[in-house]
């Protein structure tokens, strides 16, 4: 049982259930101070009952007597019998226990009291208006037991009233308890799928108890991250742009010192001119990422034939691999349109293959296979490299983050084709992932909502 609402909920309702079986419990045993107020009041009510059924007799007869008696069964779920001063049966339907008793009380002025496993037995002796002397004995079961006496039904009822209002109470307080704890959760997972400005609702804030303290700070806290994360995002965005100039003035500073300079300097020009080359297609790459972090949804949308862009991009992939010999294959596709930037699209695959192709052992095949059904289309792309531990799977699409071991920088790039793509893939509405593949290899599954006919 994993639901914090349901544990709540049934403990609450255990609990009022526990009580109420406690209480039985506890009349059944019937514990000396139990017994002792029991006897106390229904000495008091049998004392009446019996001087109330003496004047009945005298005054009106033994009928009068038995519509008595009957009421009393009715109204009062007692089973009274009436006895003369010699202990003979005048109106009722005694059981052998009651007429014991009347017995005894025949000879004693005090109430008597007779307490079974199942039944409860009190005899009180009393005179009527002509000086005759009578003894009531009244049978009734014990505590709750009294519901399998007439009136079955209506104790039935009551108990399952009961149980009713206490689980529809313990509802409403588990809710009350609950509804700030799931709408935490709620917030909290889609902070943690990117949407940094999910809140809890403010009316939580308005308690004035733990609960309400929780969420101020899970909103003060998320607000926080939100400001965190947006002024990384714009500083990587202001400092791609400032370098810019000065990488272009780089570029034809470069240019010049080639006209002036000698042979005897080329080669100093030409390592010079690569670092160059790669600064600005970083700064390039991250101008990239930061328009994608704050993009919500791609511009420029048209209608993409899925297939025709990604055998365009094996095809030029496959080019580039030879120099790595090794290949990129097509190995399946089906037709398939999607709604998206084909340009951002296409950047996206490209980033895998060519992760794919550095990694992959020579002479072997990365694979590239696009399967599409009525709502989404699937790119897989396999290399057959020394794969990736499976701690480090969930970092692979985080900007400038490299693996350790054979995916070092000697041998990678920036860290931000992934991450590219990864953000490519989601403003289209997409996933993706990376998995190690049996054998050997790593395994990078994109899907993209399919365009509907």
């Amino acid at each position: 049982m994993r639901s914090l609402f349901l544990k709540i909920f049934l403990w609450f309702w255990l609990t009022v259930v526990l009580v109420g079986v406690a209480l039985v419990i506890t009349w059944n045993l019937q514990p000396e101070v139990v017994v002792s107020r029991w006897r106390a009041m229904m000495g008091e009510a049998v004392a009446m009952y019996s001087q109330a059924s003496a004047e009945q007799m005298d005054r009106y007869g033994q009928p009068s007597l038995d519509n008595y008696l009957q009421r009393l069964r009715a109204s009062a779920l007692i089973e009274a019998s009436m006895f003369d001063e010699n202990g003979t049966l005048i109106s009722g339907r005694p059981s052998s226990e009651a007429i014991k008793l009347a017995r005894l009380a025949v000879h004693s002025t005090e109430p008597q009291f007779t307490v079974t496993q199942q039944m409860a037995f009190a005899a009180h002796r009393s005179s009527g208006p002509s000086g005759r002397v009578y003894v009531l004995v009244a049978e009734m079961p014990r505590g709750p037991l009294r519901a399998f006496r007439p009136g079955f039904g209506i104790i039935v009822t009551r108990w399952a009233v009961a149980v009713l209002v206490s689980g529809f109470i313990c509802y409403l307080l588990t809710l009350y308890l609950t509804a700030p704890i799931l709408r935490l959760q709620t917030a909290a997972r889609q902070i943690a799928a990117g949407n940094l400005d999910a809140r809890a609702p403010q009316k939580m804030e308005r308690r004035r108890d733990e609960l309400g303290d929780l969420v101020r700070d899970f909103n003060t806290m998320a607000g926080r991250i939100e400001s965190l994360v947006a002024s990384q995002k714009q500083l990587i965005s202001d400092m791609s742009h400032e370098l810019r100039s000065p990488l272009a003035r780089l570029t034809v500073a470069l240019g010049l010192a080639r006209q002036r300079a000698g042979s005897e300097a080329s080669g100093q020009l030409d390592r010079i001119e690569r670092e160059s080359e790669r600064l600005n297609d970083m700064i390039g790459k991250l101008l990239t990422l930061a328009r994608l972090d704050s993009a919500s949804a791609p511009t420029e949308v048209a209608d993409v034939n899925l297939a025709d862009l990604v055998r365009e991009v094996v095809e030029d992939a496959h080019f580039e691999a030879q120099e790595h010999n090794c290949k990129v294959a097509l190995v399946s596709q089906n037709a398939c349109t999607v709604k998206g930037n084909p340009e951002l699209l296409q950047r996206a695959i490209e980033n895998v293959v060519r992760n794919a192709i550095h990694y992959t052992s020579e002479n072997t095949v990365v694979e590239v296979s696009l399967a599409c059904d009525s709502s989404t289309a699937n790119i897989t792309v396999r290399d057959h490299g020394p794969g990736v531990p499976e701690q480090e799977l969930p970092k692979l699409f985080r900007p400038f983050h490299r693996v350790a071991g054979a995916r070092e920088r000697s041998t990678g790039g920036t860290g931000l084709g992934l991450a590219i793509t990864e953000r490519a893939v989601r403003v289209h509405g997409g996933t993706i992932r990376a998995r190690n593949a049996e054998g050997e290899g790593l395994v990078v599954e994109m899907r993209i909502p399919a365009a509907r006919a």
